[in-house]
């Protein structure tokens, strides 16, 4: 059984293990002269050159290898590790990948030499061993023999670079029986939290293989095949560990800017000498910068993609690879109120807004309530996913659409301002799917705004960005977008995929002038509000997840009804009175805000014209004809929420009104004006 989370790492330091050393003496020794004598080895090595491995194999006569890691796939990772010992969240898939990539070397490998190790791997003299949770990075080398016993360790892992000097290694050996059970026990707890990779993956019949005999394989593994599948799948407890948290000092930020700028200077050639090789002089310095400065100016943004990313298993948020927040931290309350404060007074103001203020400001609350807890969204997706959950239940997008100035690029600023203190936004004339879905990964939790998007980008762009996105990363940035557009043209099956928001009021220019501009605000807004939130936001979404895995589907936890109920605690204990528009939410709520249009077309409908609405006569179905226009009905339909639509028959669209009141919870024939209307028409007409 696999328990996928982890307690909280706890912050205080774990103790170190210190050898308290002597040194006897030192000498300049070959690899060979290190390991001769002893006929078993026995090695745990963190990074490894595998040609080195099977040198070695062909001098022990029994030899067991565990490999620490092999996630060092670039130069740049295994630089970012060896500088500042970085690990995001290694745990199953990193494993499973791992795993599964090292095999397929080692299939390759052993089998480019299978004559030789082909009896070795059949008699268990030649054995090999997978870690299983996160990397080792010991070195560490148990040598046997007749005459007893050697340890070494230090630097240098079981590479030809390491024992061939091609790099500064300090290697440190042992001879002492002391030393040797000390680290016997040492190799016991690696050997524990290790899997063996077992004959069977590495031996049987090819699908290329010619004469049909049993050979080294080198094909590739199934998943189900990979070491750490098989032991799970044996009773093996796997616990995911969780990331360790990227350090504040300058390691991982300044390589990670060396890579960008490589990549940057892999386009310039060196020059070669008449041998083939890059002889590296002054001239050819100043011959490769000549040509670096008259490349063209990189195709990047004006400024860095600011990343925040968001750790539901550590409870921390890292800002730009630094931490920015723990979930055990206190926030001030006064910086809290403060920003309560302002955003009640801000949303309160909407009030003054001509037409239905009251709706807008309901839609702004609810919209605040999704934002602030949709950077959990992809972690919840993926759990919804796993368990045969709707992952829609957590969606990732919103829309805000309605009358223009109605406020609604503005308040979608100044509410992810109040967020990490960071706005990213892109024009309309610059949004394509593309470009969104690739803004997101970069942008981690930090809410990506695309502003006032034309009718034209949305009937373009926005089907293809939310249809086709099955996206299973554990992490990626909201996406808002705010229109003009009436979105009740967008059809059914993006609006159930998107929280929609309708603003049916506005306020004239010249009013707005005369109002406090809410662009102070913008600047004013602190995050404490929202750090505040995400103390309360983080054990809750660890929660919902392991209700989710352990409920395999049975239980479907309410993200928004958990977003609004922190919400509201936050502002009853900072603003009083509470305002009338800050309310409890669920899913529910949302499902009836995507129908808002649809609710008022049909009032509107039956209000002026009861006698293109027809009854059934046990009034579970409703019929609403529109007098021949083909393309009104056409238009209406697109409105009609999937679990009200029934169909329709050229100009007439049928709803069920059953579902209207069990899940939208309005029934527009209960109110007895609008029913006498309906029933006086159709009578009527009958």
């Amino acid at each position: 059984m696999t328990d996928l989370l982890s307690n909280l790492p706890s912050r205080q330091p774990a103790p170190l293990t210190v050898f308290q050393a002597r040194l006897d003496a030192h000498a300049q020794q070959n690899w060979q002269d290190v390991f001769a004598g002893f006929s078993t080895l026995r090695a745990i090595t963190f990074s490894s050159s595998l040609e080195f491995l099977l040198d070695l194999a062909e001098q022990f006569e029994d030899m067991e290898i565990i490999f620490g890691a092999e996630h060092i796939l670039t130069k740049t990772h295994l630089a970012l590790v060896q500088a500042s010992q970085v690990f995001e969240d290694y745990g199953f898939r990193d494993c499973l990948a791992d795993q599964k990539s090292l095999v397929e070397g080692l299939r390759q490998l052993l089998g480019s030499r299978s004559s030789l190790f082909l009896p070795r791997l059949h008699d268990g003299t030649l054995r090999f061993r997978l870690m299983t949770g996160r990397p080792s990075h010991e070195k560490l080398y148990l040598l046997s023999g007749p005459d007893g016993h050697r340890v070494v360790t230090g630097s240098a892992n079981l590479s030809l670079s390491a024992f061939h000097a091609r790099q500064h290694e300090v290697i440190i050996t042992f001879d002492d029986p002391t030393a040797w059970h000390v680290f016997e026990d040492y190799y016991q707890r690696d050997y524990k939290q290790s899997v063996p990779v077992e004959d069977e993956i590495l031996i049987g019949v090819s699908p290329t293989a010619k004469t049909g005999q049993a050979d080294i394989r080198t094909d590739p593994i199934p998943y189900e095949d990979v070491p750490i599948v098989r032991a799970i799948r044996a009773g093996l407890a796997h616990v995911e560990q969780g990331g360790i948290p990227m350090p504040d000092g300058f390691s991982a930020t300044a390589l990670r800017m060396a890579q960008r700028l490589r990549q940057e200077l892999e386009t310039v050639p060196l020059p070669m000498n008449r041998k083939g090789m890059a002889l590296v002089t002054p001239r050819t310095v100043s011959t490769f910068l000549q040509a670096r400065n008259n490349l063209p100016a990189p195709d990047r943004p004006a400024d860095d993609i600011p990343r925040a990313i968001l750790s539901v298993r550590t409870g921390e948020v890292h800002l730009n690879d630094r931490l920015w927040l723990s979930e055990k931290e206190t926030i001030p309350a006064e910086q809290v109120a403060r920003d309560a404060r302002m955003l009640v007074a801000y949303i309160s103001s909407f009030a003054a807004f001509y037409g239905n203020s009251q709706s807008a400001m309901a839609s702004y609350w609810a919209f605040l309530v999704w934002l602030y807890m949709a950077p959990f969204a992809a972690f919840l997706r993926q759990g919804a996913v796993i368990n045969h959950i709707d992952p829609w239940l957590y969606p990732p997008y919103a829309v805000l659409y309605g009358r223009s100035s109605g406020g609604k690029t503005l308040f979608t600023r100044i509410i992810a301002q109040s967020m990490f203190g960071i706005v990213k936004s892109i024009r309309s004339s610059d949004f394509t799917a593309q470009r969104a879905l690739a803004l997101r990964f970069g942008l981690g939790a930090i809410p990506l705004l695309i502003d006032d998007v034309t009718p034209d980008r949305m009937g373009k762009y926005v089907p293809d960005m939310v249809r086709t996105d099955h996206d299973m990363a554990e992490r990626y940035a909201p996406i808002v977008l705010t229109t003009n557009k009436d979105v009740t043209s967008i059809s059914a099956d993006l609006t159930k995929r998107m929280v929609t928001c309708h603003i049916d009021a506005s306020l004239p220019d010249s009013r707005a002038l005369q109002t406090e501009s809410p662009r102070r605000l913008q600047k004013e807004i602190g995050t404490a509000l929202y750090r505040q939130y995400l103390t309360l936001m983080l054990p809750q979404i660890r929660a919902m997840r392991i209700e989710m895995d352990q409920g395999a589907g049975k239980t479907i936890p309410d993200a928004f009804a958990i977003s609004s109920r922190i919400l509201l605690s936050l502002l009853e204990q900072h603003v009083s009175p509470r305002p009338d528009w800050a309310c409890p939410l669920s899913y529910r709520t949302y499902q009836a805000m995507r129908a808002i249009q649809f609710q008022r077309i049909l009032v509107e409908m039956i209000g002026s014209h009861p006698e293109n609405i027809i009854l059934s006569r046990d009034k579970h179905f409703m019929r609403v004809r529109f007098g021949g226009d083909i393309r009104q009905a056409v238009a209406f339909e697109k409105s009609v929420p999937e679990f009200v639509f029934k169909g329709r028959i050229a100009d007439t669209v049928k709803l069920d009104l059953l579902a209207m009141e069990e899940e939208l919870g309005f029934s527009p024939v209960r109110n007895t004006s609008l029913l006498g209307r309906v029933v006086k028409a159709w009578k009527k007409s009958g």
